[in-house]
């Protein structure tokens, strides 16, 4: 499960340029190419937004499919933690427990 699968916009998330590209052979925004890509990997996602033209956008993935060189592209953006919290740090689950 991909809990904010957006995460927030931080490290230039929005603007970043591989999924832009990518994006613009399909006619998808950079939200919507990861938002696939995660879809794709059998990941159950969550995105959060407030605004209406944001979440009909959200769920408009389902018409078309990355190819395995875009999902093994969109791979290598993987930064191996997560941008939120360290999920292997005690405090992490404490701070859940409180």
């Amino acid at each position: 499960m991909s809990w904010r699968p957006l995460t927030e916009g931080r490290n230039g998330f929005f603007t970043n340029s591989i999924l832009a590209e990518i994006g613009s052979k399909y006619g998808k925004s950079i939200v919507q190419i990861a938002l696939r890509w995660l879809i794709q990997r059998g990941v159950i996602i969550i995105p959060k937004s407030i605004h209406i033209e944001r979440m009909q956008q959200n769920t408009d993935i389902s018409n078309f499919e990355l190819t395995d060189k875009d999902m093994a592209t969109i791979a290598t953006l993987d930064m191996g933690y997560s941008l939120f919290f360290d999920h292997y740090d005690a405090r992490t689950t404490h701070m859940f427990m409180e």
